[in-house]
């Protein structure tokens, strides 16, 4: 499995880990414009011909704190579907039973 983040134009790819539990532990940082809505990140499972997704999220800018280090993180569950207005991303629904460990926070200068 591995996973994608995107946010704005801008997109990156974990490394692809084997197991039911994998772990990426990769630092991913973006310089991204303040009117940004939100960014996406799925879950993919890696497949002989094609991948398939495994769950989508949406994390909303606006639901991000600020941090000089990092945290915990957090529990999400991934969802299967999209909820759009037009092209514009609002949200995700039906939740899998797939979750991710994520710590998300704005880096404030040091």
């Amino acid at each position: 499995t591995y996973v994608v983040l995107k946010v704005q134009n801008l997109k990156s790819t974990t490394i692809d880990r084997r197991g039911s539990e994998p772990c990426w532990e990769q630092d991913f940082m973006f310089e991204i414009c303040a009117d940004g809505k939100g960014f996406i990140i799925e879950l993919w499972k890696k497949g002989l011909l094609w991948d398939s997704i495994l769950g989508v999220l949406w994390i909303p800018l606006a639901t991000v704190d600020h941090a000089t280090d990092e945290g915990p993180g957090s529990w999400w569950t991934l969802h299967s579907e999209v909820i759009k207005n037009g092209s514009e991303i609002q949200g995700t629904k039906t939740p899998t039973s797939h979750e991710i460990l994520l710590d998300i926070y704005f880096a404030l200068p040091f």
